[in-house]
């Protein structure tokens, strides 16, 4: 292993690695260096290695990333995945993020550079990795009124991503099905206040029409439904 001097750090490459590849991620980590330095959506921070490493300027949930151990990594073991982690309350998780399979296959760095351009586009949900679904503004308003106590789980964020993609598409009638489903669950499985799941959906419910709501609840799928999906909106 020997290192080489970058713009975010000291990064080490094993001696196989070819020179053309090197020079390669030390460009693109000179122009990552240039974007986090004009961005407002991230900020910089050091680990133990004296190396930067990425923090989403917002707190909660707050996304991490490693670019020098991600390089490290891919050339060391050939590992394709981004060293990501995304701090929910006091929890925290590891994103899986893959390389680009469409990124040049000279640099890793260029899905680092990508994410962090996606951050500056308020994380479309074209473009963003299902894994990092949590950072778009819609379902960020839901993360943040989870009980600290309780934390979000893939099926959970599965299930808030269909919730999502029905207010979107306005299939108002899917969206207040699943919103109650996923409220039952809360409630139920995971041991959440009538008032905690009441707090937790209602950031969904106030983008969906008053006469919809009315609607659902005249007939819900499940009558408990109503304790939850009725109080924050018609109160």
């Amino acid at each position: 292993m020997f290192e080489v001097a970058t713009a975010l750090g000291l990064v080490s490459f094993p001696m196989h690695a070819k020179e053309e590849n090197i020079k390669a991620e030390n460009r693109a980590l000179k122009l990552l260096a240039e974007i986090i330095e004009q961005s407002d959506e991230w900020q910089v921070r050091l680990n133990e290695k004296e190396q930067v490493v990425l923090h989403t300027v917002d707190d909660n949930p707050r996304l991490m990333i490693d670019p020098c151990a991600t390089i490290e990594r891919f050339y060391k073991d050939g590992n394709e995945h981004i060293v990501t982690y995304m701090f929910i309350g006091s929890h925290t998780i590891s994103a899986c993020v893959i390389i680009d399979q469409n990124a040049p296959q000279c640099v890793i760095t260029d899905t680092i550079i990508s994410l962090v351009l996606l951050a500056e586009a308020g994380w479309p949900k074209e473009h963003t990795p299902l894994t990092l679904d949590l950072m778009r503004e819609n379902l960020k308003d839901t993360i943040k009124n989870v009980p600290k106590r309780s934390m979000i789980t893939e099926d959970d964020i599965e299930r808030l991503e269909v919730i999502e993609d029905n207010i979107l598409s306005e299939k108002w009638a899917d969206a207040l099905l699943n919103l109650g489903g996923h409220a039952r669950f809360c409630y139920t499985c995971k041991g959440w206040t009538e008032q905690e799941v009441k707090t937790h959906i209602n950031a969904f419910l106030n983008r969906i029409p008053m006469d919809q709501i009315i609607r659902y609840i005249s007939a819900p799928f499940d009558a408990s439904e109503t304790i939850f999906i009725t109080a924050p909106t018609l109160q």
